[in-house]
């Protein structure tokens, strides 16, 4: 769903634990801007910018400075279309020297 959301995205892929961290860069380098993390029992897509995005379906999670997180297992599929909202929102005019890096940190939430 991600690659189809944002086909030229720069994707990295590190373990941490039983899980798995997805990251989703601008194609021009940068810091990631989408970090998807598979540990089950979550599944959690983190937004690097979410605190700042319009979110009327109240997706967003988190009470970070910038970011934000969705549930990725608790959305009914109807909610798909906000989500995909969400991500282009979120990709739509990245600026070349993005600042918001979401490397994952032990520790960290958004």
């Amino acid at each position: 769903m991600l690659r189809s959301a944002w086909p030229e995205a720069i994707e990295r892929e590190t373990a941490r634990g039983a899980g798995r961290i997805f990251l989703y860069a601008p194609p021009d380098g940068g810091a990631a801007v989408l970090r998807l993390v598979a540990d089950p029992p979550n599944l959690l897509l983190h937004i690097a910018a979410g605190a700042i995005l319009y979110d009327p379906a109240g997706l967003l999670r988190g009470e970070g400075r910038r970011g934000r997180y969705v549930c990725l297992g608790a959305l009914a599929r109807e909610e798909f279309p906000a989500l995909l909202a969400l991500i282009e929102a979120a990709t739509a005019s990245l600026p070349s020297a993005m600042e918001n890096d979401i490397d994952y940190q032990p520790g960290a939430t958004a």
